[in-house]
C-alpha cells in the first residue's frame, strides 16, 4: 500500500512537472510574439491605469527610450488632450476601456502623442482579460498615418481628375465654339489623297460650297494646277517638319472664280493613326485692297513729309536771313561805346534774337530725328569745360533771381570722355537752361559722376530744381513733341515744347536713359545716363576757345557775294575794324567778275541769288582759280545741304545768323 502511494505521488510530480514546463513554454512563446510584433502592444493595469508591460515597437511609436519609462506612463500621457470629435481624451479613452470590459475587444482610430508633441493617428484595438486580483486590458496600436495620407492623396488625386475632365470636356466645348465661330476657314484633309474629313462655317462661307459638298472634293479640285510645284515644296515641308505656311496661293470658288488665300498648316493624326493636315485659311482678297491702299497712303505720307522737309527748309532760310541783320547789327552795336542802359537793351535784344534762333535750330534738329538723318560723331572731350560753357550762358540769367546754382564733379570721375560732343553738349544745356528758366526761387543742384550699369560704362549726369515742378498728367507728355506742361507754362516761360523731346530723342540715339520724377510746387530731378567710354587722358589739350578779340587783316581782300543789301551793311560794320578791303557784289555773276578784278584772299558767298546763284558761282571761279578760297555764307543749314556745299567745291561753311566771333574766327583762320 505504501509502495502503491508513494509512486503516485511519484507520477504526480513528474505530471506536474511537465504541465510547468509546457506552461512555461507557451508562456516564453506569447512573450516572444508579445516583444516581436511589429504592432505596437502594451497592458493597462486597470486597477492603478498604468501601464505594466509594453514592447519594443510601442516604445518606438511614442518615442519612448525604454521599458522602464514607459511604465511610469499613463494612456493619458500619450495623448493629446482632445480627440478629432472635440471629446478629451481621457474621458474618451476611459469610455473605450469601460466597453471592452463590459461588451468585448473594441477597434477604433485614435490620435496618439509622442513625448516631442507630434500627433499622428493609430488604429487601436482594446482586449480585457481577468488575472488574479485585477483586470487587464491588452492595448493593440498601428501608426496608419501613411495610409490615412495615401487615402487623402488618392481623394486628392480622384478630385483632380474629375476637376481636369470637367475642364478637358469645358475647353473641348470652346476649342469645338472657336473651330465653328472662327473668322478664318479651317480644314483637315487627308494627306494621302487631300480628301476633306471636315470643315468650319467660315470656310464654306468664302469657298461658296455646302459642308456637304465640299466632304465630296479634295484640296486638289481647289487648287488651280499652276500651283502643282508650290504644292510639292509645302508637302515636303509638312513631311519633314511637321507644318507649312505661311503660304499665299489661290482658290477655286464655287462660281469658277480664283481668289486669293493665306494658308497655314500642322501635321496630325486622328485616333486610328492616320495622317492629316489641319490648315487655317483666310480669305485675303480685302486685305490686299488694303495694302494697295496702304501703299499708296505710304507714298502719300513720303511725299508730305518731303514737302514738309522743304518747306521747313524754306521756312528756315527765309527767317534766318533778316535774323541775320537784326542779330549781326545788334552784335555790331554792342561793341560800341554806349550807355550803361543802351547796352542793357541792346544786350536784351541780343539775348531775343539768340532765343529765337535756338527756336529754329530746335525745329531744324526734330526734322533731323524725324527723319533719321540725324548722325553721331565720336572726339575726345572735357565735360568740366562743356559744362563750364554752359554755366557761362546761365549763371547771369540764375544770379539775376538770387538761384544758387552748385555743381559736384566726383573726384573719381575720369576729366574726358569719348562721345559727340556736341550732342551731349546739347543734351546738358537743354536740362540746365531748363532747370534755372523753371525755378523762380530756390536751387539748381548739378552732379556728375561715372557709373557702371550691367555690362555698360558711362557718365551720369543729375540735377534738381527748386522750381515750379510738374504734375502726374505733365511727366506722362514731358517727352512729347510741341507740348507743355499748360498753357499757363507757355504764356509764362515760352518754348516751343520740343527741347524735351529733342532732348529725349538725342540720349536714346546715344543708347542711353533719361529719368524724371517731379512735384508739382516742389521741384525736378532729371537723371541722364550716357554709355560714353571714359579717356584715360588726364591733361586738357584742347586749345582755349577763340577771344572775339578782332583780328588784323591789314593787306588782306575779301569779296563778299550778297544780294540783301542788309546782310551787306551787317558784314561791312562786321569787318570794319579788321582793316581789310572789302568788295561787294549781288550776284554770283558779278562775283566772278570781281575775283578776276580783285584776285581776293577769299571770297564770302551767299547761294540764293539771282541771276546767277552761289554755288554755280563758286563751280566756275574754282575751275578757273583752283586755289580759290570760297566760303559758303548762307541761311541754308540743313546737314545734307551744308554736306551738298562742301562737295561741290566749297572750302567751308558759316550759317545765318552768325555770331561776330563766329566770322572773326573764321576769318584769323583762313587768313592768318
Amino acid at each position: 500500500m505504501d509502495g502503491c502511494k508513494k509512486y503516485s505521488i511519484q507520477d504526480e510530480n513528474a505530471l506536474l512537472k511537465r504541465e510547468l514546463t509546457d506552461l512555461r513554454r507557451e508562456r516564453d512563446k506569447y512573450k516572444r510574439l508579445f516583444d516581436t510584433s511589429a504592432d505596437a502592444l502594451s497592458i493597462i493595469d486597470l486597477k492603478t491605469g498604468k501601464f505594466v508591460e509594453c514592447n519594443d515597437a510601442a516604445l518606438a511609436m511614442h518615442g519612448v527610450s525604454s521599458e522602464q519609462d514607459f511604465l511610469q506612463l499613463s494612456p493619458a500621457d500619450l495623448s493629446p488632450e482632445f480627440q478629432p470629435c472635440g471629446t478629451r481624451s481621457t474621458e474618451l479613452a476611459k469610455t473605450y476601456i469601460s466597453e471592452s470590459v463590459a461588451k468585448g475587444a473594441q477597434l477604433f482610430q485614435w490620435v496618439h502623442s509622442r513625448l516631442d508633441g507630434t500627433t499622428f493617428q493609430c488604429l487601436v484595438s482594446l482586449s480585457a482579460f481577468e488575472t488574479p486580483g485585477t483586470t487587464q486590458v491588452l492595448a493593440i496600436g498601428r501608426d496608419i498615418s501613411d495610409i490615412i495620407q495615401s487615402k487623402e492623396a488618392v481623394t486628392r488625386a480622384n478630385s483632380e481628375i474629375e476637376k481636369y475632365e470637367s475642364v478637358i470636356q469645358l475647353q473641348q466645348e470652346r476649342f469645338r465654339a472657336f473651330v465653328e465661330q472662327a473668322p478664318v476657314g479651317i480644314a483637315i484633309n487627308r494627306i494621302n489623297d487631300g480628301s476633306f474629313v471636315s470643315v468650319n462655317e467660315e470656310f464654306t462661307k468664302f469657298s461658296g460650297y455646302s459642308v456637304d459638298e465640299i466632304n465630296e472634293l479634295s484640296y486638289w479640285e481647289l487648287t488651280p494646277s499652276k500651283y502643282e510645284e508650290e504644292e510639292a515644296k509645302q508637302l515636303e515641308l509638312l513631311n519633314t517638319v511637321g507644318r507649312y505656311g505661311p503660304y499665299q496661293k489661290e482658290y477655286i470658288h464655287k462660281d469658277g472664280y480664283c481668289y486669293p488665300v493665306l494658308l497655314s498648316g500642322v501635321k496630325i493624326e486622328n485616333e486610328d493613326g492616320v495622317p492629316l493636315i489641319w490648315s487655317v485659311i483666310q480669305d485675303v482678297t480685302e486685305q490686299e485692297k488694303v495694302e494697295q491702299e496702304l501703299r499708296q497712303a505710304k507714298a502719300q505720307a513720303e511725299k508730305a513729309n518731303e514737302a514738309k522737309s522743304i518747306f521747313l527748309s524754306n521756312m528756315s532760310h527765309e527767317v534766318r536771313t533778316p535774323m541775320n541783320g537784326v542779330l549781326g547789327m545788334l552784335q555790331v552795336l554792342e561793341r560800341e561805346a554806349l550807355p550803361d542802359k543802351s547796352k542793357r537793351l541792346v544786350s536784351t535784344a541780343i539775348f531775343s534774337a539768340k532765343t529765337l534762333l535756338r527756336i529754329l535750330n530746335d525745329i531744324l534738329d526734330y526734322t533731323k530725328i524725324e527723319s533719321h538723318s540725324l548722325s553721331l560723331e565720336t572726339t575726345e572731350f572735357s565735360i568740366e569745360r562743356t559744362i563750364e560753357s554752359i554755366l557761362s550762358n546761365e549763371l547771369p540769367k540764375a544770379n539775376e533771381k538770387a538761384v544758387k546754382v552748385t555743381i559736384d564733379y566726383q573726384s573719381t570721375m575720369p576729366k574726358f570722355w569719348f562721345g559727340d560732343a556736341v550732342r551731349v553738349r546739347q543734351v546738358f544745356m537743354n536740362l540746365i537752361s531748363n532747370a534755372v528758366k523753371f525755378t523762380r526761387q530756390g536751387s539748381v543742384d548739378i552732379q556728375l559722376m561715372a557709373e557702371q550699369r550691367k555690362d555698360k560704362c558711362g557718365l551720369v549726369f543729375s540735377i534738381v530744381d527748386s522750381g515750379v515742378g510738374m504734375n502726374k498728367r505733365a511727366l506722362k507728355t514731358l517727352f512729347d513733341r510741341f507740348t507743355q506742361a499748360d498753357v499757363s507754362t507757355t504764356r509764362e516761360f515760352g518754348g516751343t515744347g520740343l527741347g524735351m523731346s529733342i532732348t529725349h530723342e538725342l540720349v536714346t540715339l546715344m543708347g542711353g536713359r533719361i529719368d524724371v520724377s517731379s512735384d508739382e510746387g516742389v521741384g525736378t530731378k532729371f537723371v541722364v545716363f550716357l554709355p560714353l567710354l571714359p579717356s584715360s587722358n588726364d591733361l586738357d589739350a584742347t586749345p582755349e576757345p577763340a577771344k572775339t578779340a578782332v583780328p588784323d587783316l591789314s593787306g588782306r581782300i575779301i569779296l563778299l557775294a550778297e544780294d540783301n543789301s542788309i546782310n551787306q551793311e551787317v558784314v561791312k560794320s562786321m569787318v570794319a575794324d579788321t582793316k581789310a578791303m572789302l568788295h561787294v557784289v549781288s550776284n554770283g555773276q558779278l562775283a566772278i567778275e570781281a575775283y578776276h578784278r580783285y584776285k581776293p584772299d577769299i571770297v564770302l558767298m551767299d547761294i540764293q541769288m539771282p541771276i546767277m546763284d552761289g554755288a554755280k558761282a563758286c563751280q566756275l571761279i574754282k575751275k578757273r582759280y583752283n586755289d580759290a578760297h570760297i566760303i559758303a555764307i548762307t541761311a541754308n543749314v540743313m546737314e545734307q545741304e551744308v554736306q551738298s556745299y562742301l562737295d561741290s567745291g566749297f572750302d567751308g561753311h558759316l550759317g545765318k545768323p552768325f555770331e561776330i566771333s563766329a566770322l572773326f574766327a573764321l576769318l584769323a583762320q583762313r587768313l592768318s
